[in-house]
């Protein structure tokens, strides 16, 4: 926890993920809420179904609104995305209409989508090869569920909510301009922290997908269901059980950093048999509160896996920027798909039409979880490790002689891909100044066609 909060890089990480996971989960709560003034609680759900699916558009679409523009004027857009949530957030409290406050939800959520795909690609930036990567993303979410019931309990006015909704999005945007007026050289983070191969990155993110989609399956049921159960006043979703959300985020972010990572899909396999007994437990008339603090327990570690799994594919990817934030765009993609196909199904009250489809998606999680393990080679064994090495010290030597790499530019490039300082530590381990540390990196740059320590890090890895 201590090296978490000296590390400047994570911090900065935790509080724009944090934010952002507060104005996400904060603005669909109200959009139900106020969906309950103008429609019925099956109503509630498939508009629900509809903003999720909204943002997905927004997930995607970042990457090719950021290879569009130059310098800084993807911030310009933050700007103004940010005052159309604002304006779009006024208009559902006013709650005039359904199709209003459904047009609204729509626009404000794409502007959600763009926003946190920045924000993933920010914090994949940040933590490059990080060995907290899971840890800082389980305190960001568990955080940002914090200030959520904060909210929930202390403000019952949805003029005030939504207040305070628009004042947050402002920190977060503030806290991103203040990211924008950083070198490039001084934003860029930690390598070598996880230094495990991904063999077939492609193969890998569309296994990842389908896993994702499958585990969403089951958590985007459950969620329905609880948003049903909200929607008609039996339960308030923002009070104390949501707690237990944030208490998942963290462990499951301890867990899924053990063995750099190695373990994860297998805890989160785990993870989701608990969901799969949750679904059937719930849908076959069982207790809702029993139902419900078990899905939170599982929902929190489901978020941190997707969000992890995908910033961390993101590092092997050439598009970063599109893969860092795709987990919950995966997640709110199969949200919108089968929001009125889980309330039917509920609705049903079939013990045995239950039991065969959560069994169904249970054998589908497990097969893509043994494709993506053994099928795909994913990770290096550790009897691999030496050989690994070996190669690795093969390719730095041909790397620097493909590019007619200096010694000193040599020393200066083994630095960078070993060492998780600051570029003002690094200069002093290698007895230079840091303005002769940039000039390096600079020739490095012009040599391999990059334009920062982070692009010049991902060419090296790419490059063979």
């Amino acid at each position: 926890m201590r090296e978490m909060i000296n590390n400047k890089k994570r911090v900065y990480a935790v509080i724009i993920l944090a934010l952002f996971n507060f104005i996400f989960l904060g603005t669909e709560y109200l959009f139900d809420n106020m969906m309950k003034y103008v429609t019925d609680s099956k109503g509630v759900v498939i508009a629900q179904s509809y903003i999720l699916g909204a943002s997905v558009l927004g997930f995607i679409i970042f990457p090719f609104i950021k290879g569009c523009v130059k310098s800084k004027v993807p911030y310009i857009g933050s700007i103004l995305a940010v005052a159309g949530y604002i304006g779009g957030v006024l208009i559902i409290v006013m709650h005039f209409s359904y199709v209003l406050i459904l047009i609204a939800g729509c626009l404000i959520f794409v502007l959600l989508g763009i926003i946190g795909s920045l924000t993933h690609y920010l914090v994949a930036i940040n933590l490059f090869k990080d060995g907290s990567l899971a840890k800082t993303i389980g305190f960001s979410y568990a955080i940002g569920l914090y200030l959520q019931f904060i909210n929930n309990n202390l403000i019952n006015n949805d003029r005030a909510e939504a207040v305070v909704l628009s004042v947050m999005m402002i920190i977060w945007l503030a806290v991103i301009l203040s990211y924008a007026l950083k070198k490039p050289e001084d934003i860029v983070s930690a390598t070598g922290q996880n230094q495990d191969i991904l063999k077939r990155p492609k193969v890998a993110a569309i296994t990842l997908i389908f896993q994702v989609l499958f585990m969403a399956c089951i958590f985007s049921t459950l969620d329905n269901v609880v948003t049903l159960f909200h929607s008609t006043g039996k339960v308030d979703i923002g009070q104390l059980p949501r707690l237990l959300l944030a208490v998942s985020g963290i462990l499951a972010g301890i867990l899924f950093d053990m063995g750099k990572r190695r373990y994860m899909s297998i805890i989160m396999y785990c993870v989701t048999l608990l969901s799969t007994i949750c679904v059937l437990v719930i849908m076959t008339g069982g207790r809702f509160m029993v139902g419900l603090m078990v899905f939170y327990l599982s929902a929190g570690f489901f978020a941190v896996f997707f969000t992890t799994a995908f910033i961390e594919l993101s590092f092997h990817m050439k598009k970063m920027e599109l893969w860092a934030g795709l987990g919950r765009g995966v997640n709110n993609l199969c949200a919108a798909i089968i929001g009125t196909l889980s309330i039917n199904l509920f609705e049903t009250k079939s013990v045995f039409v239950n039991s065969i489809v959560a069994l169904v998606m249970f054998v589908l999680i497990s097969l893509s979880i043994f494709i993506y393990y053994m099928h795909n080679g994913i990770r290096q064994d550790i009897e691999s490790i030496e050989p690994q090495e070996e190669d690795l010290k093969d390719k730095f030597i041909k790397f620097s002689e493909t590019f007619s790499l200096t010694p000193r530019e040599k020393e200066v490039m083994m630095k960078l891909l070993t060492s998780d300082k600051s570029v003002q530590d690094i200069a002093g381990e290698l007895y230079i100044s840091r303005a002769a540390l940039y000039r390096h990196i600079a020739n490095l740059n012009e040599k391999t066609g990059t334009k920062s320590r982070v692009g010049l890090i991902q060419f090296y890895y790419e490059w063979k």
